[in-house]
């Protein structure tokens, strides 16, 4: 069978190696108060002032979204911006993309199908999430939650469409012993 629109095979391990490497970095990141010990470092043209300390207080009823935030006085007219984030996010971004859309060894019409199907449970399985984090979560940690639902159907994706590659490997060799045992 002809696919479209897939990468080749020999992309897929490269998205494992990136995955393996930057998820844990990535949590480590997330739960860890240290500073990451690797720095990427940029500065950039900025007029504004410094983009990460802003001082001034969110008023309007605690909401975190309303109010006047000033930034503090840069006069510099650049930015040193630590652009490690990005880059974890990228790695687990390409990482992704890489493992879900590179072709499997034996591209065939019953792959196809399992992709469908798991990029379906990808998009309602993300949906859910959504509308339960609107639902229950206000505020600031929304913000944080909608950062993370970048990853979330392409994540959703990976796993489920490998859990469905592993499930009908696992039927195979089972018909395969029972004929044997015949």
């Amino acid at each position: 069978m002809k696919t479209k629109n897939l990468l080749p095979n020999r992309w897929k391990p490269m998205g494992w190696v990136l995955l393996v490497l930057f998820i844990p970095v990535g949590f480590w990141s997330l739960i860890s108060d240290e500073d990451f010990p690797i720095q990427a470092q940029i500065t950039i043209p900025w007029p504004f002032g410094d983009p990460y300390s802003l001082s001034g207080t969110v008023s309007n009823g605690g909401s975190d979204f309303s109010g006047s935030t000033t930034l503090n006085e840069n006069t510099t007219g650049e930015a040193t911006l630590n652009l490690i984030d990005e880059i974890i996010s990228l790695a687990i971004m390409i990482g992704l993309f890489l493992t879900g859309f590179a072709q499997v060894k034996n591209e065939d019409e019953r792959t196809a199908q399992m992709r469908l199907g798991a990029l379906q449970w990808a998009i309602y399985g993300n949906t859910l999430v959504l509308v339960l984090c609107i639902m229950f979560v206000h505020g600031l940690p929304f913000l944080n939650i909608m950062i993370y639902n970048m990853f979330t159907p392409l994540l959703i994706f990976v796993l489920r469409f490998h859990w469905l590659l592993y499930k009908e490997a696992r039927e195979i060799r089972q018909n395969e012993s029972r004929i044997l045992a015949l």
